[in-house]
């Protein structure tokens, strides 16, 4: 057995007494700053930091505080309703401080120069706070520092370039303050970033070529800023992108083909920019791709049939642009598909009756487009379909009774096309449609009585066609009315009392039809009618006595009828009236009081 000599033992006593010592004296000395911090706060008996007391031990009794061999190593106040500033923060006393969360909190002022001493930081968040002022070049310093989170705050000026030098950051998320100037290229020099958020700032200037260098970034989020010029083609060596996010800029040119590299990713977000060209096939081969976003841009050119082979995409967003041709019957294959946004282009052509195979679609969006031919049947498989909009078009030919079979269908929007034929009977099983609108079409017959089982409707509108027969008494049965349109039509008969029963009803518009008969009394009792438009019928009578209707009315037009009488001295209450049509009415005398034609 080795004996250990009285000297060396005496060494040894010393030297673990002076460490112990020294540790000692370092916790208390941190401690010591940290409550001299706490009293600068503005609310500094804040009960979740009541633990930050003289007489307790920092490491092992105070809130979000811990220690590693007696010194401080993580201080984590997230959430915890401080009020404060980072001038007084004890950067020179934390040497060994790895770990600062104080997210969450009510801290304003700017971020001191100083921040640059906490020289082992690893993590570091100030996010959701009221920081304002610019970030000091000296968080350059931080050489250990991986994450970065500074976003929700007040900050402005320009990111500086010093970031550059944060060798090992992974994530760095300064979105949602008030930044401008251009991405500094120095991040190129950040080789293990993962995650780079720089969304809703005033950033300007075009997006760095060298951004194309960090092949470990998974996520790209730029949107929301002022960013133009042309997206890099370098972008296509983001061989690790999941998610590339540059929606909201002035981004213009044309979509590299080298997008279509980036195998890994999940999410393409380019809307609202000033993109041009064509759609570039090669994203065909993005297979692993859930959202393509590329709306409110300048494309043009045909939608290149590979976008079909994308089995993955659960929404295509290609509206408002300058797309043509005709919709590729590959779309068809989208299986997984939820919403189709098409509209606001120049497509022609038919709707494929493919895209009744799409059976998860729940948004189909083809309005505003040059399509013809009929609607296809097979739509009618669409049995999740909540929104089916392809008004103005060119679309011709009678509307499938299968459309009746949407049992989820909240909106349909069929105006200002071609289509004949009458409304189809099996509409009366839309059960949770909230809107039809079926105006500028040619439908013809009456309107079928099963309409009146749309006990969820809120607007019935279909103007402008060449229905024919009576209004249907049973419309006083759908109480959430708040919209009836169907002036220029061929409609005759009375009005039927039942209208007054639609207590919501806000818009009722049955002119230039050929109604007869008197305006029923009980007419007086729709206190939310805000517009009533009857002109040119053949309305007889007078106007009901109890018009309460003035306290909400704006519009009322009566032109060209044959009432007679009195006009009713409740509309005296109309405060808001602004288009009163009285002409022809020449036998109605005896205006309320302050009124005049």
């Amino acid at each position: 057995m080795m004996m250990v000599s009285s000297k060396t033992f005496s060494s040894l006593q010393f030297f673990t007494l002076f460490y112990l010592f020294t540790v000692a004296f370092a916790s208390t000395e941190e401690a010591i700053a940290l409550l001299k911090w706490k009293a600068t706060f503005k609310n500094h008996n804040n009960s979740l930091l009541a633990s930050w007391t003289p007489s307790s031990d920092a490491c092992e009794d105070w809130y979000g505080v811990v220690c590693f061999n007696g010194r401080v190593n993580t201080l984590n106040i997230t959430n915890s309703s401080v009020s404060a500033t980072l001038y007084a923060f004890p950067y020179s006393s934390l040497p060994f401080l790895e770990n600062l969360n104080l997210s969450m909190n009510n801290f304003s002022g700017t971020i001191p120069p100083e921040i640059g001493n906490l020289t082992n930081l690893v993590y570091l968040d100030l996010n959701i706070n009221q920081i304002s002022g610019t970030i000091p070049p000296q968080i350059g310093s931080l050489a250990k520092l991986q994450i970065l989170r500074i976003f929700d705050n007040h900050l402005n000026g320009s990111i500086p370039e010093e970031i550059g030098y944060l060798r090992s950051l992974t994530k760095l998320s300064l979105g949602m303050n008030f930044l401008t100037g251009s991405i500094p290229a120095s991040l190129a020099n950040l080789n293990n970033l993962s995650f780079l958020f720089l969304y809703e700032n005033q950033l300007s200037g075009s997006i760095p070529e060298e951004i194309g260098y960090l092949r470990s970034l998974c996520i790209l989020h730029l949107s929301n800023n002022s960013l133009n010029g042309s997206i890099p083609s370098s972008l296509g060596n983001l061989s690790n992108l999941f998610g590339l996010y540059l929606y909201n800029n002035q981004l213009s040119g044309s979509i590299p083909q080298e997008i279509g590299h980036l195998r890994s990713l999940t999410n393409l977000y380019l809307g609202n920019n000033s993109l041009n060209g064509s759609i570039p096939s090669s994203l065909g081969n993005l297979s692993n791709l859930f959202g393509l976003y590329l709306y409110n841009n300048q494309l043009s050119g045909s939608i290149p049939q590979e976008i079909g082979h994308l089995r993955s995409l659960t929404n295509l967003y290609l509206g408002n642009n300058s797309l043509n041709g005709s919709i590729p019957s590959s779309l068809g294959n989208l299986s997984n598909l939820f919403g189709l946004y098409l509209y606001n282009n120049q497509l022609s052509g038919s709707i494929p009756q493919e895209i009744g195979h799409l059976r998860s679609l729940t948004n189909l969006y083809l309005g505003n487009n040059s399509l013809n031919g009929s609607i296809p049947a097979p739509l009618g498989n669409l049995s999740n379909l909540s929104a089916l909009l392809l008004y103005n078009n060119q679309l011709s030919g009678s509307i499938p009774e299968e459309i009746g079979y949407l049992s989820s269908l909240n909106y349909l929007y069929l105006g200002n096309n071609s289509l004949n034929g009458s409304i189809p009977a099996s509409f009366g099983n839309l059960r949770n449609l909230k809107t039809m609108i079926l105006n500028d079409n040619n439908l013809i017959e009456e309107i079928p009585s099963s309409i009146c089982n749309l006990t969820s409707l809120e607007m019935f509108y279909m103007p402008r066609n060449n229905l024919k027969g009576k209004v249907p008494q049973c419309l006083g049965n759908i109480s959430g009315l708040r919209v009836l349109v169907m002036s220029h039509n061929n409609l005759s008969g009375e009005m039927p009392p039942s209208i007054s029963n639609l207590t919501s009803l806000q818009i009722l518009d049955l002119g230039r039809n050929n109604l007869e008969g008197v305006i029923p009394q009980c007419f007086g009792n729709i206190s939310s009618l805000q517009a009533f438009d009857m002109q040119n019928n053949k309305l007889s009578g007078t106007l009901p006595t109890n018009f309460s209707i003035g306290s909400s009315l704006i519009s009322l037009n009566l032109h060209g009828n044959e009432l007679e009488g009195r006009i009713p001295r409740s509309l005296s209450n109309c405060k808001s009236c602004k288009f009163l049509i009285w002409e022809i009415i020449t036998s109605m005398t005896h205006f309320p009081c302050g009124w005049e034609l």
